[in-house]
């Protein structure tokens, strides 16, 4: 092993994931440093010595070609090009807030081959769904009857949450909640400031503790608020906001059999349904702005809101 280049991934992993805002969890630090390391040496060098020429000028194909014979879960794949550019992301702060400036500004950024940087999105299974596919999700949402042994309040919701960024149609990192995200989310979690609406939600790859303030949109907020009086509780209630119809929390996998199902109920995603994958709907694109805009038109006590974002501004503070 490369004494320099392990020194620069154990220097890196010490400090702050640039992502998360907070330190490097146990899971990131087992699964990040073989796969940056591997990066370095092999995908950017020979027989395992790394070539500076290559690590210090990435490129996405070089990336992506690394990706496929590291890993041959598409996941794993994205979890490991993840990883790499967390690195980069510190690799490019400036000396002067604390970073080692190893490589110009913006290329951890240049590594993201789609939108929201899922490289998966292209793999069967892993499709992001189109504008008009997003809508008929929230169209079937609101139609969802639900079924004998669960109602349709609590599978509203969790739709809705999933294309929180979609409702807010502003393409976004801050926006976008994902399906870990959603079923950790907890009761006491929110926070309302006048007609905004955040919730404290787990940190990506940092520690178990580890939250930020997410703004939920309020049509989302509003599907929370039709289903609470529906919540199934247990006598040792863990305060989760979803929960199961016998009040145990709701695991992520969960989130993605019921988007399945409401999906099926939509006569234009039938056919995608059974494939659709929780990441794919979370990463889609966003809703074009006028139908939003002629939506939110329908709620009085959205007019301050919608005159904002129809004029090309946002109605909460980004990064709060």
């Amino acid at each position: 092993m490369h004494h320099g280049v392990a020194a620069l991934v154990e220097e890196w992993l010490a400090g702050p994931d640039s992502v998360a805002n907070g330190y490097f969890g146990y899971q990131a630090l087992e699964h990040y440093r073989p796969a940056v390391l591997h990066w370095l040496t092999d995908g950017c060098g020979t027989g395992g010595h790394p070539d500076p020429d290559l690590y210090l000028q990435p490129t996405p194909m070089a990336l992506q070609n690394w990706a496929i014979g590291y890993a041959a879960a598409a996941r794993s794949r994205d979890a490991a090009r993840g990883a790499v550019r967390s690195f980069y992301r510190w690799a490019q702060t400036p000396t002067a807030d604390g970073g080692p400036a190893l490589v110009p500004p913006g290329t951890a950024k240049t590594l993201q081959f789609q939108r929201g940087g899922n490289f998966a999105a292209g793999l069967p299974g892993r499709e992001l769904l189109t504008p008009d596919q997003c809508r008929w999700l929230a169209q079937a949402a609101d139609r969802y009857t639900g079924t004998r042994r669960e109602g349709p309040h609590r599978a509203r919701a969790l739709v809705y949450l999933s294309l929180n960024h979609y409702l807010w149609a502003w393409q976004s990192e801050d926006d976008i909640l994902r399906p870990g995200q959603i079923t950790a989310m907890r009761l006491n979690g929110r926070h309302q400031e006048q007609h905004r609406t955040t919730w404290d939600v787990p940190q990506k790859n940092a520690a178990s503790d580890a939250t930020r303030l997410q703004p939920v949109h309020h049509d989302a907020v509003r599907a929370i608020d039709e289903y609470l009086p529906h919540r199934a509780t247990t006598r040792n209630d863990t305060g989760h906001l979803f929960t199961t119809v016998n009040g145990r929390p709701l695991e992520p996998q969960s989130l993605i059999r019921i988007l399945r199902t409401v999906a099926a109920t939509h006569p234009d995603l039938e056919e995608a349904a059974p494939s659709l994958s929780a990441d794919a709907v979370t990463h889609s694109p966003v809703a074009p702005a006028s139908w939003v805009c002629n939506r939110e038109a329908r709620s009085p006590a959205a007019a301050t809101a919608l005159v904002l974002r129809c004029s090309g501004q946002r109605d909460h503070v980004s990064g709060a």
